[in-house]
């Protein structure tokens, strides 16, 4: 219901926008329209549309079925573009990316994903069980920190912490935390780790080669086109067979068997 009216003010909004433009318009070319017979025309719209709200109805329907269709040719394009760029996305060796599950992997599933991304941190535990339920899939798991110099903050620790085998640890707290992760939560969650040693993990995020493989994950991310976080993309160890799952959807954990069996 809330996203009814939404979209009907939305709508409304558009409506009257576009009535405004063409008035202006009348009004620019022709000289016709003075202020005062401008704004008049411009209640006038708008006590219609309140007195005839189908109409209201009508334009957010059309509005649903144009964001609908741009969001499909979107995904259409992306899934087009998914196999020119194919050897990147499943670079196991890539810096900015850290790789789990089978390391044989005969399916393998590249998620663009960020620490700051709630979508993310839900759909987190579904991976984790379809790797579980799916012995032979290996996941890459691709920083794309777009939410700003926190974002590579919380990034650039989780990377760092591999050297000292402290990533699941480091991984499944910063995950578990509900608010949104700033530098100074992600050094409380760093220095809550037993065994991490905080300093050399500072130390460590400050290799060139981080800072380099997360901007390769942007221009990728731009490469293909992706939107947000987490996207999913799966492929056969051959790279012969495509799959895409743009986002967290209403029925996550079955879309991602789904696109996992796909690429059998």
């Amino acid at each position: 219901m809330k996203k009814f009216f939404y979209l009907a003010s939305v709508a409304l909004v558009g409506i009257t926008l576009q009535s405004n433009a063409a008035v202006a318009s009348v009004a620019a070319k022709t000289e016709v329209f003075n202020q005062q017979q401008t704004r008049r025309i411009e209640q006038i719209v708008y006590d219609y549309l309140i007195k005839n709200p189908d109409i209201l109805v009508e334009a957010s329907k059309k509005l649903q079925e144009q964001e609908a269709a741009k969001e499909e040719a979107n995904i259409q394009k992306i899934k087009n573009t998914i196999p020119k760029y194919k050897k990147e996305l499943f670079d196991t060796k890539a810096a900015g990316r850290i790789v789990t599950g089978n390391p044989n992997g005969k399916l393998i599933i590249a998620e663009f994903t960020q620490y700051q991304c709630g979508h993310c941190k839900v759909v987190a535990p579904l991976i984790d069980k379809l790797l579980k339920d799916n012995p032979e899939a290996q996941l890459i798991t691709i920083y794309w920190p777009f939410f700003g110099n926190d974002a590579i903050y919380a990034s650039k620790a989780a990377l760092a912490a591999q050297k000292q085998n402290k990533l699941n640890e480091l991984n499944q707290a910063m995950l578990a935390t509900t608010d949104f992760l700033t530098k100074d939560k992600i050094d409380a969650v760093i220095k809550s780790i037993p065994g991490l040693d905080a300093k050399k993990l500072l130390a460590d995020m400050e290799a060139k080669e981080l800072d380099a493989g997360l901007k390769e994950n942007f221009k990728l991310a731009g490469d293909l086109g992706i939107m947000g976080t987490p996207t999913f993309v799966f492929t056969n160890k051959e790279m012969t067979k495509f799959s895409l799952i743009p986002g967290q959807t209403r029925n996550i954990e079955n879309d991602l068997k789904k696109a996992l069996n796909e690429v059998k």
